[in-house]
């Protein structure tokens, strides 16, 4: 568990290496590496849920994607905000990456859902 704890800050610190030195771009560099993987998550869960294919149905092929990129692109955005420290330390870590991924993604997808359908 220790071995865990310490790799979130170093990860951080790498992060901020890569990005020159700057933590705030390091950070940057972090967080665009979970929206990417949040959306391509996001996809994948919207057409699985039974209530999304419902609603795509009765749409056009357009307004469908523009409907996912808006439920994705609120999901992608949320997600560094809801996480947990053991979500990051578990995205940090390539074993559990996808897990964290996944639960990260369900739990914005349902929020964004209800705030954009409301």
């Amino acid at each position: 568990m220790m071995k865990k704890i310490i790799a979130l800050p170093f990860a951080l610190l790498l992060a901020a290496c890569t990005a020159g030195g700057n933590m705030n771009s390091g950070l940057g560099v972090g967080n665009s590496l979970i929206t990417a993987a949040v959306d391509s998550q996001c996809r994948a869960e919207l057409n699985k849920r039974n209530e999304w294919r419902m609603i795509a149905l009765a749409m056009t092929a357009e307004k469908q994607q523009e409907w996912e990129d808006k439920i994705c692109g609120c999901a992608s955005e949320e997600a560094p905000n809801q996480m947990t420290a053991n979500e990051m330390v578990q995205i940090v870590n390539p074993a559990t990456r996808t897990q964290a991924v996944a639960s990260v993604t369900a739990k914005t997808v349902t929020a964004c859902m209800k705030r954009l359908y409301r």
